[in-house]
């Protein structure tokens, strides 16, 4: 029992013959009924009472506390879609959980200063009310699942360990009015992770610095506060909107009202968003705006406004396919499919002027040029939403032929804009699909147009400044997503000065020397996705990979390499089994690039990305949101079986090189990521090795004997089947035998 490869032996005896092991598993339990525990043998007893392949597991490398990948991938994956299921990212760190070695606690601790990582970063910004509810309100839910399976200290002791670390928590607390600790502590309470007791030890512990408060403006005192009071406020609202539509307009205009004032609407839809609500809200939302469309007295009118303008704002800030059904028929789902624009759905100006009656465009523009702001004519709000491009076109033309002098223009757009905001809005909605495609040198009309919309009400009604500041939002974001030249640059263009690579190296440097990505790189590697798609973007990556000397350098570089792949990791695993690694490891200009250490580096980046995606792809981890193609294999969709044979292709290439007799780096890379597959220890790990052809492995046990070892041939066989357990019993031998040809002779003479 001290001996690896008889207790490797003895393993592979077990699961061959099952009665065997069963009589021997009695019989040890008898000895061990009587024997002391104190005797010399009792230990070897106990072994081989239970004896099976994890006695010799391949341990993962620990790192250092405190670790980069789940900061990196939160950032990533949060920026892409903040609305993700709380199921989604359980199985997914339980997955990073399996391939970095954590245990509980500093599974727990990773994802906790992830969180507050990101809030920290994004203090006094739009998207400080997101992340302050993924950290407060989020993190704990996500907490309490993982936390299933866990001992009922672990919670407490990842909050041990950031208190070790308590430079993070002091930032955040000069920065507000109330600890962030206490709060945190607080939401873990109530979901029943810490009992009272220990949130009042864990307070205890917490070295509170002198006080210093920095002058960060008013609107960001308390944010964890905020937030946590901006929960039960979304759940009146959501009661509120199952009641009877005809029985509270009243009620309900006032609530909506301030949900839009101040910063309100936003805390609302961080918490809906990571409460999973965010559905709920946008269908009864739906709904009242549906009751809401056939016109009638001021109060409907308002009700359909700020409701329509409510859901365009959810609409653009996470997509309609997150928030409407795909069967949705409903009016604003209409009206988003046929007439919103959308940075990746471009629509054109022509169709959306078919939609049009001429006879009601006349009508309205009658009035408009009249300077009446009140809508006369008897039809439902659709009717008037769908002509307004109509409207817009004849304007344009009248003025660009001279029939219309820019007062004109001005007159009839005020008038457009007087009472109801969602009537601007749809008419920038096409203003900005014709400037898509416009020529350049006729932009100027169509652009003063849009910014005449955007000037400040006429009317002094309170209300009505709430949704007007709301409406200009979603315009501007609209000639944002058209990337037109207008005000200022803005980061968050898909389109930059900056060459791409230039934009990668910097934000690449700044996540390695810091240890987290910050909130605008982490959106430019999406946009970088957007612009040039994996093929150019793995290869990059994999480059700054290869450029870094250090070993805690590297260790960094593949988290951050595997947290950018999260941007579509089906995709960019594909292209580097296909592309990328092969061109790597047979290009000649390439292959100096590949050394030590950079090459176990990128080993392990492979075999990271191999069990993510092949749990992506089997629905483990998250379903993808469309299908992948892949362009190499024409109209092909990326599915388990095709990347598995991609993946069994690079072996069967790296075997090719072996049979020639020649030990080269792309021997060494392919026993790097043989290693790397069996020590992840997934639950897909058979799945996956199973596929390594077992030729390769016998070539590789034959070429670099040294380098293997018992535990690596005992966990990288399936011993489940015929085949593996004939296979294992035989590279176990081999492995004997040249561990006995390398031991020095007793009977050599001296």
């Amino acid at each position: 029992m001290c001996n690896d490869f008889y207790i490797s032996m003895m393993c592979l005896a077990r699961h061959n013959d099952t009665e065997l092991f069963a009589e021997t598993s009695q019989k040890c339990t008898e000895v061990l009924s009587f024997m002391p525990e104190t005797d010399d043998c009792y230990q070897y007893v106990k072994r081989l009472e239970n004896i099976d392949v994890n006695m010799l597991s391949m341990n993962v490398e620990s790192e250092e506390w405190p670790g980069c990948l789940i900061p990196f991938w939160l950032e990533v994956k949060l920026v892409g879609n903040p609305a993700s299921s709380t199921a989604t990212l359980v199985e997914q760190l339980r997955l990073f959980q399996k391939l970095k070695g954590y245990d509980d606690a500093r599974l727990f601790v990773e994802l906790i200063r992830g969180s507050l990582l990101a809030l920290d970063d994004v203090n006094q910004t739009p998207h400080e009310s997101q992340w302050g509810a993924f950290a407060f309100l989020k993190v704990p839910n996500i907490l309490s699942e993982l936390a299933k399976k866990s001992d009922s200290c672990s919670v407490a002791d990842s909050i041990e360990l950031l208190l070790q670390h308590t430079s993070l928590l002091d930032a955040m607390d000069a920065k507000s009015s109330s600890s962030s600790l206490e709060c945190l502590l607080g939401e873990l309470a109530k979901v029943r992770l810490l009992t009272d007791l220990q949130v009042k030890h864990l307070l205890e512990k917490r070295k509170m610095p002198k006080p210093i408060k920095l002058d960060n403006g008013n609107g960001t005192a308390g944010i964890p506060k905020v937030i946590i009071c901006a929960e039960p406020t979304l759940n009146g609202i959501l009661k509120t909107l199952t009641t009877d539509y005809h029985k509270i307009q009243d009620a309900l205009l006032g609530m909506l009202h301030q949900v839009l004032a101040g910063k309100s609407f936003e805390l609302i839809l961080a918490v809906a968003t990571v409460q999973g609500q965010l559905g709920t809200l946008v269908s009864r939302l739906v709904r009242f705006n549906e009751c809401s469309k056939s016109g009638g007295d001021k109060n409907r009118t308002q009700l359909f406004d700020i409701s329509f303008l409510m859901l365009v704002a959810i609409v653009q800030k996470f997509g309609a396919s997150t928030v409407f059904d795909i069967d949705g028929n409903s009016l604003v789902e209409q009206w988003v499919k046929s007439c919103m624009v959308e940075r990746n759905k471009p629509k054109a100006p022509e169709q959306l002027l078919r939609l049009g009656d001429p006879a009601m465009i006349e009508t309205l523009l009658q009035q408009f040029n009249a300077g009446d702001t009140e809508i006369k004519v008897n039809v439902k709000w659709q009717d008037v939403l769908f002509n307004i491009p109509g409207v817009m076109h004849e304007v344009l033309v009248a003025w660009e032929q001279g029939s219309l002098a820019a007062s004109d223009v001005k007159r009839i757009l005020d008038a457009l804009r007087g009472r109801m905001c969602s009537l601007p809005l749809a008419a920038a909605a096409w203003l900005c699909a014709y400037m898509r495609t416009a020529q350049q040198d006729t932009l100027l009309k169509p652009i003063n147009m849009v910014q005449q919309l955007l000037a400040p009400p006429t009317t002094d009604e309170e209300n009505m400044r709430y949704r007007w500041e709301l409406t200009c939002e979603i315009i501007r974001r609209m000639q944002r997503d058209v990337q037109l030249p207008l005000q200022a640059t803005n980061s968050h263009h898909l389109v930059s000065r900056q060459p791409a690579v230039k934009q990668l190296h910097e934000l690449w440097n700044k996540a390695i020397t810091r240890g987290w990505l910050d909130h605008t790189s982490a959106r430019a590697v999406h946009c970088l996705l957007e612009t040039a798609g994996p093929t150019w973007l793995v290869p990059s990556v994999v480059h700054e990979l290869c450029k870094l000397r250090y070993r805690d350098q590297l260790a960094r570089g593949v988290d951050l390499a595997l947290a950018i792949f999260h941007v579509d990791i089906v995709g960019c695993t594909f292209e580097l089994l296909s592309l990328v690694l092969p061109q790597l490891l047979y290009n000649t200009l390439q292959a100096d690039l590949l050394k030590e250490p950079q090459m176990p580096a990128l080993a392990r980046l492979t075999s990271y990305c191999i069990y993510t995606s092949y749990k992506t792809l089997s629905g483990m981890c998250e379903e993808p949101p469309m299908k992948k193609m892949c362009p190499a294999e024409g109209s092909e969709e990326i599915s388990v079986d095709l990347l598995i044979k991609k993946f069994r292709q690079l072996f069967i290439m790296f075997d090719g090189g072996i049979q020639d007799g020649l030990i080269t780096q792309q021997t060494y890379f392919a026993f790097h990521l043989i290693r790397c597959l069996v020590q992840a220890n997934s639950q897909s790990s058979s799945a996956i090795l199973s596929a390594i052809p077992h030729a390769l492995i016998s070539d590789l046990l034959r070429t670099l004997p040294e380098e293997f070892s018992y535990s690596l041939l005992l966990n990288l066989h399936d011993v489940r089947t015929p085949g593996g357990k004939i296979n294992m019993a035989r590279d176990l031998c081999i492995l004997r035998n040249h561990d006995l040809r390398s031991v020095p002779s007793t009977n050599s003479t001296f």
